[in-house]
């Protein structure tokens, strides 16, 4: 067990008749002389310089149960005020970031209708005319595509000077109202009839052709201009004659021509 503390600890009441030892004096604030708790007011040591306690300042007076200064408890610390301050800065804590919420909330709002009244102000960007190809341009462009639609000038291509050749776009519909994609870059001679071209592009596309075998016109093939609508062309005459160099035309299937 540890030693009790010495008797003489602690400050002695300066009232001679009290004496007392205590471990927690006051300091009379009018003759600056440390009493006891019983004896700190003036009124208590008949102090010299302050008759009565209403020449001490109201904060130097502490009162208790009719006596002067505080008790123990009142120095430590008072876990209440402690609780309640705590509680009182966690309040706060939340309500800074409900409105720290809130303000960025009220930003991505003001943003937002800041951006759709500058989208409001600024005229659309008128679209892109698209640059027209000229004829020229687009036929020198097919010729470096094209490729014989009669098999024998693809070894003898030769045989047909650039002069006499024509070129065609071919587009094959397998039925009247097929708008398929499926296309040839060709070249013939200019002599050729259409009929001898008809059969040349049969052949490019794998279609069988029965126009010499059957009337069935859901079996029969025809050529055509790409206009729209087509236009049915003679067999018989030349293709050159009938369509443009460079021009498109369609191989129909199955088409019941008026």
């Amino acid at each position: 067990m540890s030693a009790p503390p010495p008797l003489d600890a602690g400050t002695h009441c300066a009232l001679a008749s009290c004496g007392t030892s205590d471990f927690l004096p006051l300091t009379c604030a009018a003759c600056s002389r440390a009493f006891c708790r019983e004896h700190a007011a003036p009124s208590a040591h008949d102090c010299p310089v302050g008759s009565n306690d209403a020449v001490l300042p109201a904060a130097d007076l502490v009162k208790h149960a009719g006596s002067y200064g505080p008790e123990l408890r009142e120095l430590l610390p008072d876990r209440d005020r402690v609780k309640r301050v705590s509680e009182a800065v966690q309040v706060s804590d939340e309500e800074r970031a409900k409105r720290a919420r809130q303000q960025s909330a009220l930003d991505k709002l003001r943003q937002a209708a800041e951006a759709k009244k500058g989208a409001a102000q600024t005229p659309p960007k008128p679209a892109a005319a698209v640059k027209k190809v000229s004829p020229v341009l687009e036929l020198a462009r097919l010729k470096g595509r094209a490729v014989p639609a009669d098999p024998k000038h693809v070894k003898r291509a030769g045989d047909v000077a650039m002069a006499d050749r024509h070129f065609l776009t071919v587009r094959y519909a397998r039925s009247a109202g097929d708008a398929g994609e499926e296309t040839r870059d060709v070249w013939v001679a200019k002599s050729v009839t259409a009929g001898r071209a008809l059969d040349l592009f049969a052949a490019l596309f794998e279609v069988v052709n029965v126009n010499n075998e059957t009337t069935e016109a859901a079996k029969l093939l025809s050529l055509a201009s790409s206009a729209d609508p087509p236009t049915r062309l003679d067999l018989a005459q030349p293709l050159s004659t009938q369509t443009a160099n460079g021009g498109k035309v369609v191989l129909l299937k199955g088409c019941t021509w008026p």
